[in-house]
Formats: structure tokens, C-alpha cells, sequence
């Protein structure tokens, strides 16, 4: 039963981050979707690496899905191939300081 809830919630997470990431997109140029999603998914994943029990089988596959490593490093080489390297360093700083940062807080919110 856990593949199962693993499988739906990557369906849903994948879905979502998709959603946030094409509206944001249309209003901003910083890839502020990525950022958003990456942070938020290491929250949640904070929260509940601790636990266990069948749901935090789909709340991994919804955050594993969330969570996008590879829509973050082609963000950074469009920024890098573009020469926009503010936005390349503050795109680094802010998925991995952000990120880890978050998934800090919920595991101690957790505790």
C-alpha cells in the first residue's frame, strides 16, 4: 500500500510544482517558482523525516516530486550562459541557504 501513496502523491506534487512554477514565471524573470517549491518541499520534508508511519511514504513522494534539483541547475545555466551573474549566485544562495535552512526548522519544529 505505502507504493501506492508514494505513487499518487508524486503524481500531485510533480502537478503542483508545475502549476507555481508556470504562474510565477508569467510575473517574474527570477526563477521565484524553483526557489519557492525547493524551500517549501525541504520544509515539509524537515517536518516528517522523523516520522513514521504509511503517510510519510506519500509525503516523500510528494515532496521528492515537488522539489526540483534539475529545473534549479537549468536556471542557473540560462543565467550563466546569459551573464546575468547576480541572479546566478543569489539563485545559489537562495535554493540551497533557503532550502537547508528550512528543512533545519522542521525537523526542530518536529522535534
Amino acid at each position: 500500500m505505502r507504493i501506492i501513496y508514494f505513487f499518487l502523491a508524486s503524481g500531485l506534487g510533480a502537478v503542483t510544482r508545475y502549476l507555481i512554477d508556470s504562474q510565477l514565471r508569467l510575473i517574474y524573470k527570477f526563477p521565484i517558482g524553483i526557489l519557492l517549491v525547493n524551500v517549501t518541499g525541504s520544509f515539509l520534508l524537515g517536518l516528517i523525516i522523523g516520522s513514521n508511519s504509511d503517510l510519510i511514504f506519500a509525503l516523500i513522494g510528494f515532496c521528492g516530486a515537488l522539489t526540483t534539483w534539475s529545473a534549479f541547475a537549468i536556471d542557473l545555466d540560462d543565467a550563466r550562459i546569459n551573464k546575468r551573474n547576480k541572479e546566478f549566485f543569489l539563485n545559489i544562495a537562495g535554493n540551497y541557504g533557503l532550502a537547508i535552512t528550512a528543512m533545519l526548522l522542521g525537523r526542530w519544529i518536529s522535534g
